[in-house]
């Protein structure tokens, strides 16, 4: 009996200092003023002189420095007594909290970065919101750390209108009507959880032993998360099957953002980020189909970062530095391999034809072209953030290429048995979410994992550490496929001009204007665009200075066959005076001349065929 009381209290001991040990937030959402939310930090008992509070100048998946210090104000620290202690602000994203032994509270006003006026804008989906009735926290923008402590357990207690819902994948422990408790392991998994506090649009769908949230705000409702299913659903299960039948995660969250019609997005984007059991969508409102269909697209390559890097990662990313984050090798596998993967699921599982695919990699090889070739896409990757930032986009393009023809390389070696489809799981296996490799080992370690050493040592020394072209045109050929340098294929024509040779600017409009080069037949003949036409509207919606790169790079995402467009243009009269126009026809695919067409060989042997099959399966028109 006494032993089991000594075990008791030393059980509710270690409790009591697991729970002082804890860092733990307090925000009360019913509080806004001026897109500014006050924050409280219960501070953990961590007995040391001097407290460095910092906020990241940069998280994980974003690749660019934002320094989220920047929009902190009114930092300060209080004893148990609630004395306020001197804090001193060294730089940016650092706080001082001088003699903190005593320390008990830390207090500051933070701003939310959509609405900013500051420069260096942030990406929205790896921004913040706060509006009364809509929160976005991606919690790098709200919520701090104590420097060596960010491996403490982090405690959220939201007060929030009982109106509005927290959608996140972050385990909620607590709570009611009107308040949420959050909790999780660490300030990297608070980083890797972002919520959105918006009226409860939800839905739940079951993938496997999967669980998916699909959380929405729609300002008009016109978008809803139930009606999203139809769209997300199939890929998912597309990329459970590509996985082997099991999702390495037991939930997972989509939360989608829309902005009302005439917003638009300071960074000029939209788009989504990804995290380990979640991504963030931030996108123009639309028709539900469209944003469905959006969605579906985006996820197909957000939704595979379950598998790199949360699954297969570097140590640079497993203990990420905040402040100054060390960059890893391997971008060309957690960008490229996650966008390639996004593309081979849907042609392997009878999503896309095989001809769609083709194309979608000749667009990449087209994309890469206009990137320096002469830098290792190693050492792109290590410098992205510094001399060659301008280069990073690059993983898309040339990183997908690398994948696929590691893919079609690795095919050809095992007879069509073995490819990086089985190479990403086979690397999961070994490593998994608790387990980083070593940066300079990954090559050798691949070469031991698909049993092709020397092969796979070649393959990267070539490719990867060299700037030698991809043999794109030899791999091909295995797979009975011709390539040529230039030919006339037919491709869907997304606006009827090229994007590259057949807009220019007119600056005394402020407004792209065509330019009859570069109109293609759909452009011509059927929309009826004409050289020196200004583009004014697209698809209703006005194309500014501020608003041109979102609306059009929102609406290619959604672009597809049969789709109706609508342009207004404005078109000089006889009198040389604009007049609007309004123009309107069916997507469709027409002959167009490009760089790097495919064509499937009808004339493909048998054992060219059954590489084919092996590589992206038997999807045809």
């Amino acid at each position: 009996m006494k032993k089991s009381l000594l075990n008791t209290f030393a059980f509710i001991f270690i409790c009591l200092n697991l729970s002082a040990q804890t860092c733990e937030y307090k925000v009360n959402l019913n509080n806004v003023e001026d897109d500014e939310l006050e924050i409280e930090l219960l501070v953990p008992q961590l007995k040391q002189k001097d407290l460095y509070f910092q906020m990241p100048a940069m998280v994980p998946g974003t690749y660019s420095v934002y320094n989220f210090g920047r929009f902190v104000s009114d930092l300060r620290a209080f004893d148990t007594e609630d004395n306020e202690l001197t804090v001193e602000h060294p730089d940016v994203n650092t706080w001082k909290i001088v003699n903190a032994k005593k320390a008990a509270k830390v207090t500051y006003r933070i701003e939310d970065s959509w609405d900013t006026k500051k420069s260096n804008v942030i990406f929205e989906p790896a921004g913040t919101n706060i509006d009364e009735d809509v929160f976005v926290f991606n919690n790098h923008g709200i919520f701090g750390y104590f420097r060596k402590y960010e491996k403490l357990p982090f405690k959220l207690v939201i007060d929030r209108p009982k109106e509005l819902f927290g959608g996140t994948a972050m385990k909620r422990s607590g709570g009611d009507e009107d308040t949420d408790i959050f909790e999780c392991e660490s300030y990297n998994s608070l980083v890797d959880n972002p919520i959105l506090f918006a009226k409860p649009d939800t839905a739940t769908i079951q993938v496997g032993k999967t669980s998916v949230l699909i959380h929405t705000h729609s300002p008009t409702g016109m978008v809803n998360s139930k009606g999203m299913i139809a769209d997300i659903k199939p890929i998912l299960e597309a990329q459970r099957a590509y996985l082997g039948g099991t999702l390495p995660v037991d939930n997972y969250a989509f939360l989608i953002f829309l902005n009302k019609e005439g917003d638009f997005y300071l960074s000029g984007s939209a788009g989504a980020l990804e995290h380990s059991y979640s991504s963030f969508y931030c996108m123009f409102e639309g028709e539900q189909s469209a944003i469905g269909q959006t969605v579906r697209d985006v996820a197909a390559h957000e939704f595979f970062h379950i598998v790199t890097p949360l699954n297969i990662h570097s140590e640079q990313i497993h203990d990420f530095d905040f402040i100054n984050p060390e960059m890893s090798r391997h971008l060309w596998l957690y960008e490229g391999g996650t966008e390639y993967a996004a593309q081979h699921v849907q042609v392997k599982q009878g999503l896309m034809p095989v001809e769609q695919f083709l194309t979608a990699m000749s667009q990449k090889m087209r994309q890469a072209d206009m990137f320096d070739a002469s830098i290792p896409f190693t050492t792109m990757s290590l410098t992205c953030l510094d001399e060659n930032k301008t280069q990073y986009v690059n993983v898309y393009s040339q990183g997908a290429l690398i994948n696929m023809c590691l893919d079609m390389k690795l095919r050809i070696l095992s007879d069509g048995q073995y490819g990086t489809q089985k190479l990403m799981q086979d690397l999961a296996k070994k490593y998994g979410i608790n387990k980083a490799f070593k940066d300079k080992s990954l090559f050798k370690e691949i070469g031991k994992v698909t049993g092709y050493k020397k092969e796979m040592k070649d393959f990267f020394a070539r490719y990867l550490d060299g700037v030698e072209k991809l043999p794109i045109e030899e791999l091909m050929s295995e797979m009975g496929i011709s390539y040529q340098e230039t030919g006339v294929v037919n491709e869907l024509s997304q606006f009827g001009f090229s994007p590259n040779t057949g807009i220019t600017f007119n600056f005394q409009k402020k407004l792209l204007e065509l330019l009859d080069a570069g109109l293609d037949p759909f452009g011509k003949d059927i929309i009826g665009f004409k050289g020196g036409d200004l583009l004014y509207k697209w698809q209703g919606q006005e194309l500014t200075m501020k608003t041109v790169q979102a609306v059009l790079t929102q609406y290619a995402m959604t672009a597809s066959e049969g789709a109706e467009l609508q342009v207004v243009v404005l078109r000089k009269n006889a009198e040389g005076e604009y007049e609007e126009k309004e123009l309107k026809g069916k997507l469709k695919e027409v002959p167009v001349e490009v760089k790097h067409a495919f064509t499937i060989n009808s004339e493909a042997t048998p054992e060219q065929l059954k590489m084919r099959k092996a590589w992206i399966g038997n999807s045809r028109k």
